[in-house]
């Protein structure tokens, strides 16, 4: 699906699917708005080469007697 063609409607059918269903006309605009930027980000990555060990890895520590 095309971003130029990302609807309010869409969006609404999106979020009431898990389970956002009282949402604001102002939070379904947000959630348009982050959609649309978040889809643009994804289709502007260089996938074709990366391989799973490309993944970041999220690594915690704790600091020691704290």
């Amino acid at each position: 699906m095309s971003d130029d063609t990302l609807a309010l409607d869409e969006i609404r059918r999106m979020a009431a699917e898990v389970g956002l269903s009282r949402l604001t006309v102002g939070h379904l605009q947000e959630l348009l708005r982050a959609t649309r930027t978040a889809r643009a980000r994804r289709a502007a990555l260089p996938f074709a080469n990366l391989v799973p060990a490309d993944e970041p890895a999220h690594v915690f520590r704790l600091e020691d007697g704290k």
